[in-house]
C-alpha cells in the first residue's frame, strides 16, 4: 500500500520529511601540514626508576560514599552553603566531597604513614615523654581528708590505666590530627545513654558507676551536627555530637584532643580534626627517603669497571654474540682470588670509581630536617649524637623539654582534669576543687646534683630554723613531701611522737649552738687551765 502526502504546505507531515540534498562532489586532497607526534613523557620513563615517597609508600585511597550510613551522609551535607560555599562553590557541597578536593591524606592513609618508622618514631617520642616522668594528684584544700582522697585517687589512675590511657592519645593525635576518649559509664547493668550531654554532677556520675577509659581512633567517629551559621557562638564549626560507627554520641562525653587545629573554612575537610604531624613532615621525610636511596644507589655502583676492546667487531655477523660472551667471560673471573685475562694488544683494563666525600654530611642535613619540623632533637629522634669537640645536646634537650612542657599544659592538662573530676564523682561522689593535677618535672637530676640541691636545702632550712622562721616539725614536714630528699619514706614509717622529739631536739640545737659543746670555747682561755712553762706561782732558784 502507498502512501500520500497532501502537498499542502502546512501539512505537519511534510514537514517532518527533509528535502534531499545533491551531494557534494569530493574536493580534492590537499596537502596537509607537517605534524609533529607529541613527546610521550610515560613512555620516555617507563624503565626509569620512580621517586620514592611517602606516598609511593603509602597507597592513598578514595572515599568511597558508598560505604558511609545514611545518616553519615545526610550529617556531612547538613552544614548551610552559604558557610562552606565561599569561594570554592563546587568543593563544598557536602563534606563527604569536600574531602575529596582538598589536599588531606585521608585517615586511611595516614595509618599506613604511621607504619613507616619515619613517622612512627615521631609519634611515639613525644608520646613516651609527655608521660616519661609522669605526675601526681596535688591538693591546695583545707579538708583534712584531702591526703586519704589523693591516695585513692592515685590508685584510681593505676586502676584504670590512666597513663597509658593518655600516651595512646598522643600517639592518636600526631598520626591523625586529633584524639577522643570515651569513658564507659554504667547505668545499673546497662551502659549510661551516649546520646545525651554528660554533666560532671553526681546525678549523672553515680558513685562506682565508672567502668573504664577507652581510647577511640578518629578513622571510627564521624561528625555528627554543627553550628555553621552563627560565628559568634562557642560552639561554631564545633560538633555538638558526634558518629562513633551506628552510635550518636554527645560531645560532652567524647573528650576531644586537637593540637594542631585548622582554619575554619578547613574543618569540615579535616572531619573536624588538626593537621597531624605525618602530614606536616611528609616532604621532608619524603627528601630523606630519595637522599637515602640515592646515596645508597651511589655507593652500591660507585666503581665501573671498563674493559676496552675492539668494538668493530659488532658491525661483522655475530659480532654482538661474541663481544656478549666475551663480557661474561670477563665477569666470571673478575673476583680478587681468579685471574682476569684480557688481549695484551687489542684491550685494556680500566676502571673509574665515583668520589663519596660529602654523601654523610647531604645525608645527615635531610635528616636533621625531620627533626626541625617535628620539634625533637636529632639525638632523640635518631639517637645519633653530636660529633665534634666538647659537643653536647644539653641545650636542644633543654628547649625539647619546654616544647613537651606547653604541650602537656594546652593539651594533656585538659585531659587529666576532667578525668579527675569523672574520677572524684565516681570514687567519692563529688568534686573537691582543692585537687588538682600537676606535671612532674622532665628534667631528671644526676646523683651529684641531687647531692649538691639537697646540701643547699639543707643550708636554708638551717638559717630560716636560727632566725625561728620554721620549726623542726615545718623541716619534717618538707622532708616527708619531697619524693627527691631521701627521707620521705623514712619519715613516714616513724612514731609521730619520736618525730616531734628529734625535731625539738633540731631546733634546740639551732637556736642554741653553743650548748652542744662538750667541751668549752677555744676562743674564751680557760682559768684553770696550766700557764705555759709551768707553775710561775713560787719563787726563784
Amino acid at each position: 500500500m502507498t502512501h500520500r502526502i497532501n502537498s499542502n504546505p502546512d501539512n505537519p507531515a511534510r514537514k517532518q520529511l527533509p528535502r534531499p540534498r545533491p551531494k557534494p562532489s569530493p574536493a580534492p586532497p590537499r596537502a596537509q601540514p607537517r605534524s609533529e607526534a607529541p613527546l610521550d613523557l610515560a613512555a620516555l620513563s617507563a624503565g626509569a626508576v620512580e621517586p620514592v615517597t611517602s606516598l609511593s609508600l603509602a597507597t592513598a585511597h578514595r572515599t568511597d560514599a558508598g560505604r558511609y550510613h545514611v545518616r553519615e551522609k545526610a550529617a556531612a551535607g547538613a552544614a548551610p552553603k552559604h558557610a562552606l560555599d565561599y569561594g570554592m562553590n563546587r568543593n563544598a557541597l557536602d563534606a563527604l566531597s569536600f574531602v575529596e578536593a582538598t589536599g588531606w591524606p585521608g585517615f586511611q592513609t595516614l595509618g599506613l604513614l604511621a607504619q613507616l618508622p619515619e613517622y612512627r618514631t615521631m609519634h611515639e617520642t613525644l608520646a613516651d615523654e609527655v608521660v616519661r616522668t609522669w605526675g601526681k594528684v596535688v591538693s591546695t584544700s583545707k579538708d583534712e581528708g584531702a591526703p586519704e582522697k589523693i591516695n585513692q585517687l592515685t590508685q584510681a589512675l593505676e586502676r584504670y590505666k590512666v597513663r597509658a590511657l593518655v600516651r595512646e592519645a598522643v600517639i592518636h593525635d600526631q598520626a591523625y590530627g586529633g584524639a577522643h576518649i570515651f569513658p564507659r559509664i554504667k547505668d545499673g547493668n546497662a551502659d549510661a545513654l551516649s546520646d545525651v550531654p554528660l554533666l560532671l554532677t553526681k546525678g549523672f556520675v553515680r558513685k562506682g558507676s565508672l567502668d573504664s577509659f577507652v581510647a577511640v581512633e578518629p578513622m571510627w567517629v564521624t561528625p555528627n551536627a554543627y553550628n555553621a551559621s552563627d560565628p559568634t557562638k562557642p560552639n561554631f564549626f564545633k560538633p555538638q555530637s558526634w558518629y562513633m560507627l551506628s552510635t550518636v554520641v554527645d560531645a560532652t562525653r567524647l573528650f576531644t584532643i586537637v593540637s594542631r587545629p585548622v582554619s575554619d573554612l578547613l574543618k569540615a575537610a579535616y572531619s573536624f580534626r588538626g593537621v597531624s604531624i605525618s602530614q606536616l613532615a611528609m616532604p621532608y621525610v619524603d627528601n630523606w627517603l630519595r637522599t637515602r636511596q640515592s646515596v645508597s644507589d651511589t655507593v652500591k655502583q660507585f666503581s665501573i669497571t671498563f674493559l676496552k676492546t675492539d668494538m668493530s667487531q659488532m658491525l661483522q655477523p655475530g659480532g654482538a654474540y661474541n663481544l656478549v660472551n666475551r663480557a661474561q667471560l670477563f665477569n666470571l673471573t673478575r673476583d680478587n682470588r681468579n685471574l682476569a685475562i684480557c688481549d695484551m694488544t687489542q684491550e685494556e683494563f680500566a676502571q673509574i670509581n665515583t668520589p663519596l666525600s660529602g654523601l654523610d654530611a647531604l645525608q645527615a642535613q635531610s635528616q636533621e630536617q625531620m627533626a626541625a619540623v617535628s620539634h625533637i632533637p636529632l639525638v632523640k629522634l635518631t639517637g645519633i649524637t653530636p660529633a665534634g669537640l666538647n659537643a653536647n645536646s644539653d641545650g636542644e634537650i633543654r628547649v625539647w623539654y619546654d616544647f613537651v612542657a606547653g604541650w602537656q599544659t594546652a593539651n594533656a592538662g585538659p585531659l587529666m582534669t576532667w578525668i579527675l573530676q569523672l574520677l572524684q564523682l565516681s570514687e567519692f561522689g563529688d568534686i573537691d576543687p582543692g585537687l588538682s593535677w600537676e606535671w612532674n618535672p622532665l628534667y631528671e637530676l644526676t646523683d651529684l646534683e641531687l647531692a649538691e640541691v639537697r646540701e643547699k636545702n639543707a643550708n636554708t632550712d638551717r638559717t630560716l630554723a636560727e632566725t625561728g622562721a620554721i620549726d623542726g616539725k615545718m623541716i619534717q614536714d618538707r622532708l616527708a613531701g619531697d619524693p627527691l630528699s631521701g627521707y620521705s619514706a623514712a619519715i613516714a614509717e616513724r612514731d609521730p611522737a619520736e618525730l616531734d622529739e628529734i625535731a625539738q631536739r633540731m631546733l634546740d640545737e639551732a637556736m642554741n649552738p653553743q650548748d652542744s659543746n662538750d667541751g668549752p670555747d677555744t676562743d674564751e682561755p680557760d682559768p684553770e687551765a696550766t700557764p705555759a712553762g709551768g707553775d710561775r706561782s713560787g719563787s726563784n732558784s
